[in-house]
């Protein structure tokens, strides 16, 4: 009975205006308290429950951002939520619009059919609407089907002439979608149960902890191709989590079960988050704690396509970056002006990239004793640096060999264009690698983003890729 006043007085602070911090100071409740008392009572998880309560007249002042421009990088930043059409951010978890326009129209074309199956409450159906696609939106919700509906409900200059139609359903059961009728499918899935969308239902991903998630994501998957026509695209946009301090690799996982159904990587794309404070409590917090701040998300195209894998491929760019570091090695010292990143982006100008890693590294892991494994090191140490390259199975073999007890094990990688203008990468087969060993254990994954790797001018079909990473393990034991 305690709990049913409690989320009632939660509900009309809420209708009342109130903000979700004053409402936690008030209540002394956190933010998954306060979701889930509106998502009980509402039957939807959404941050202002007036708007929908009172089911206001959409009055469209705009149908475009202004200035907008295709991305031509692989790391993708929108600081702005999108207001134009009847796009907001009331939906608890709903992606910018910016990134299913960008999705749109370079992977597919007017009159196409797209596909959204977990469609909440309607972007990516606004934005096909907008740009004259055909769309079938599906979610397991009833409640954020019938808001997508009354997003969608508004007029454009191509008189209505394409189709958007939204249905209640489960995207691991996609049977009312033919085998190969689908253009395109643009989705954002939940990441497993830190938001969850509908309350007490069985048979709703959001929530499914991860073990359980990751087995229902694989049906997605299944469907996903099933429903895809040939040499068309499949993009998703998926996140990592983190318990006790340790990053749970849930995007790499998760994209793992679509390429064990059969598709490859067509680009692999790093949206930044913007939510993200890296000073104040945050910076004391992560440096006092050893995290980082999650500040990452991956946007994947995939393609359904008979083009040939390509397994253990060479990475050359990384053994570039080693043969930096051998010819400035006496630069790369510890140095104490460098302030800690305190989130897993780290944005680096590209001559000082390497040199700003890795003095982060050993700042925030060394405890003054580091080494390169690259550079064949004499004995052990608290942190152990890899350039990851071919030789990558002598080095799982060794690198136990020079790790202390508790040490960090941090690996600098990439993801490749290979051929068939594909993508390869590395850090996911890393991690698959490393997953079984119960002596590691995975700490971060950091995104290093290089700003004069970009390419405003690029013109090519394919992204102009302008990051790397570090998969930071811990030994335990």
């Amino acid at each position: 009975m305690a709990d049913f006043s409690l989320e009632k007085d939660i509900l009309e602070d809420k209708i009342k205006g109130l903000s979700d911090r004053e409402i936690g100071n008030k209540y002394n409740v956190n933010l998954k308290f306060i979701e889930k008392s509106i998502t009980k009572n509402l039957g939807i998880n959404i941050s202002n429950p007036v708007n929908t309560l009172s089911n206001p007249v959409k009055i469209i002042k705009k149908i475009a951002p202004k200035d907008f421009s295709l991305e031509q990088n692989t790391v993708w930043s929108f600081k702005s939520r999108g207001n134009w059409a009847t796009h907001n951010g009331n939906y608890r978890g709903n992606w910018s619009p910016y990134i299913p326009r960008n999705i749109l129209l370079k992977y597919s074309k007017e009159g196409d059919l797209v596909l959204d199956y977990f469609c909440g409450s309607g972007t990516t159906g606004v934005e096909a609407k907008l740009l004259n696609r055909n769309f079938i939106g599906i979610d397991i919700n009833e409640n954020a089907v019938k808001l997508a509906k009354e997003n969608t409900d508004f007029l454009t200059k191509t008189a209505d002439e394409n189709v958007i139609y939204f249905m209640v359903g489960d995207a691991r059961n996609l049977n009312l979608i033919n085998d190969n009728s689908i253009d395109l499918i643009c989705s954002h899935p939940p990441y497993s149960n830190i938001i969850n969308y509908t309350h007490n239902n069985k048979n709703d991903l959001s929530n499914y902890e991860v073990g359980d998630f990751l087995k229902e994501i694989e049906k997605v998957a299944q469907e996903s191709y099933r429903v895809l026509k040939n040499n068309k695209y499949c993009s998703i946009l998926i996140g990592d989590m983190r318990k006790n301090k340790n990053v749970i690799p849930l995007g790499f996982w998760t994209i793992d079960k679509y390429l064990k159904e059969g598709f490859v990587i067509k680009e692999l794309i790093i949206k930044r988050q913007h939510n993200c404070k890296t000073t104040g409590f945050w910076y004391t917090n992560s440096i006092k704690f050893n995290f980082l701040l999650l500040a990452h998300e991956y946007l994947v195209i995939f393609e359904k396509s008979d083009k040939k894998k390509v397994e253990n491929y060479k990475s050359n760019y990384t053994e570039a970056s080693f043969r930096q570091y051998e010819k400035n090695k006496i630069k790369f010292i510890e140095n104490n002006n460098i302030q800690q990143e305190s989130a897993t982006v780290w944005i680096f100008e590209k001559k000082d990239w390497l040199y700003n890693t890795l003095n982060n590294l050993i700042k925030r892991y060394g405890n003054g004793s580091y080494s390169i494994y690259n550079d064949n090191p004499k004995k052990s140490s608290n942190l152990l640096i890899y350039f990851y390259d071919n030789n990558f199975c002598n080095f799982s073999k060794n690198f136990y060999n020079y790790l202390e007890k508790d040490g960090i094990l941090a690996i600098i990688c990439e993801d490749i264009r290979i051929d068939d203008n594909l993508i390869y990468s590395n850090p996911i087969y890393i991690e698959k690698y490393f997953k079984e060993d119960d002596k590691l254990k995975i700490k971060e994954i950091v995104v290093i983003q290089i700003k004069d790797m970009c390419n405003p001018n690029n013109k090519d079909f394919n992204l102009n890729i302008n990051h790397k990473y570090l998969i930071i393990y811990k030994l335990n034991g």
